[in-house]
């Protein structure tokens, strides 16, 4: 069966040019796509169509606003958004000295305890990165709890 089939990507990125090569790349391996411009825009899908996963930029216009929607999105009401798996795609790292590796343990921060999303890529990633991430997240999500 096909992991990609039926499955709903939500890209939330502000430049168009990265949007729709992202679009293109996820479309052909077989993912439906929508896309969204802003943080705003992107939590007005998500609460009207959940879709079942988020690629997400954080710097966008008014500044780290992708930051501010995984917040938003996971103090939501509706579980569904609770626990929607997101995947920051960022040139992030390149532009600051910032670092969001939610895979590793900082020493005191445990892994995805600082930021609570499933997976982080550098921009630009590679179509092979982004897939496989995309793939992983989703197969995760799938996954029933360890023991159950």
């Amino acid at each position: 069966m096909d992991r990609a089939a039926g499955k709903m990507i939500l890209i939330v990125e502000d430049d168009p040019d990265v949007a729709e090569a992202t679009r293109i790349v996820l479309e052909t391996s077989g993912y439906q796509t929508r896309l969204a411009a802003s943080a705003e825009e992107g939590m007005r899908e998500v609460l009207a169509h959940p879709p079942d996963l988020v690629l997400l930029d954080v710097m966008m216009p008014t500044g780290t606003e992708g930051f501010h929607f995984v917040w938003q999105v996971r103090a939501s009401a509706e579980p569904a958004c609770r626990n929607l798996p997101i995947v920051i795609v960022s040139a992030i790292h390149a532009r600051t000295r910032l670092r969001f590796y939610p895979e590793q343990s900082d020493g005191v921060y445990r892994p995805y305890e600082y930021l609570p999303v499933q997976g982080f890529l550098d921009k630009p990633a590679s179509s092979e990165a982004l897939l496989a991430t995309v793939a992983r997240v989703l197969a995760e999500v799938e996954a029933p709890p360890h023991g159950a």
